[in-house]
């Protein structure tokens, strides 16, 4: 999972609008455009998470380790021609910092925490529990630390979401046992898991409210996006040899390698479609397509790792997906 809260919060420098670099698109076309990143962002996120969900035998912290590589070698190479240009890369060295704070607050409370929960309750549970958590504290975070208006429509969206994380937890024990395969589920495992997947939504939040704060008219997302994915990159390499030790991570199979790594590479693939779809057509649009992702990742749940089908989870993915559709968000990004 893995999350867009980095994309749907950070607004683009005073000094490089979007409007002064890209020509305009007509109406027709930028609908199309549009569309058309939208829905490769949405099948990006989905496969990303799928990927992960096929390595759940795997160490998390190992996997979410291996998920930075390939956003640090394909961010690296723009950041190089830019710095070639004689253009500023980096912020000042005391946002770098906080990107770097925040950075680690991602990839342990978000990136670790989402991994762990995917082998314990699924795909089909772990992202509509995340994504609905990173709405709301999105929500919250916003109007307390930027000062940002709750609408009524906003106020509507958050008790979706809350009632379908509820609704979700009520499933949770099933699809743990259709998981493990050993019989009844621990309840204490399945709640920290549960809580574990909701945390992670709440660390992507935290993640996108305090870049935005900090960075709003300084950053890029391209050079903060590689600042988050190389501090995580530094800090999981040591950690996940002390866990499992090189020996372990040379007795990884080459297809949970692959499969790590092809997570990540889909992972940046959907964060630069998302970002060209919020810059060139209506929020109603990408957010629709955005929503889908929850579907998705309850049928391929259901369909390729035979989790349980349950009237908790179909009740709780329809509202999570009624709850993305009308919430409001920011649109525009910088790359």
């Amino acid at each position: 999972m893995t999350k867009s809260p980095l994309t749907k919060l950070l607004s683009p420098p005073a000094s490089a609008p979007a409007s002064a670099t890209r020509k305009p698109l007509c109406a027709n076309t930028a609908a199309l455009w549009g569309t058309i990143y939208g829905a490769i962002s949405a099948v990006g996120y989905t496969a990303t998470n799928i990927c992960l969900r096929s390595v759940t035998d795997c160490d998390p912290v190992w996997v979410s380790c291996m998920k930075t590589i390939p956003t640090v070698v394909g961010v690296a190479p723009w950041l190089i021609v830019r710095w070639s240009r004689g253009e500023r890369v980096f912020p000042p060295v005391p946002i770098v910092a906080t990107l770097l704070a925040v950075g680690l607050l991602g990839q342990f409370g978000g990136n670790v925490l989402f991994q762990w929960a995917l082998g314990i309750i699924g795909i089909a549970l772990t992202v509509p529990l995340c994504m609905g958590m990173i709405i709301i504290a999105s929500a919250i975070l916003g109007r307390i630390l930027l000062q940002e208006s709750v609408t009524k429509l906003t106020a509507l969206a958050l008790a979706v979401l809350l009632a379908a994380i509820w609704i979700l937890s009520l499933g949770a024990h099933g699809a743990s046992e259709s998981i493990s395969n050993l019989g009844a589920a621990n309840p204490w495992l399945v709640t920290a898991a549960v809580t574990a997947g909701c945390v992670s939504g709440l660390a992507y939040a935290v993640l996108g409210v305090t870049i935005r704060k900090a960075v709003l008219g300084v950053s890029t997302v391209s050079a903060t996006t590689f600042c988050v994915a190389l501090v995580g990159l530094i800090s999981l390499t040591p950690l996940t040899i002390y866990r499992i030790g090189i020996e372990g991570m040379r007795e990884t199979t080459r297809g949970d390698f692959g499969m790590m790594l092809l997570a990540g590479i889909f992972n940046v693939i959907a964060f630069l479609a998302l970002t060209r779809a919020l810059q060139i057509t209506s929020l109603v649009r990408v957010n629709a397509l955005n929503a889908s992702q929850v579907a998705m990742a309850s049928v391929a749940g259901i369909v390729l790792f035979q989790e349980q089908a349950s009237p908790a989870l179909t009740l709780g993915v329809a509202l999570t997906v009624v709850g993305l559709l009308i919430m409001p968000r920011h649109k525009r990004v910088e790359e």
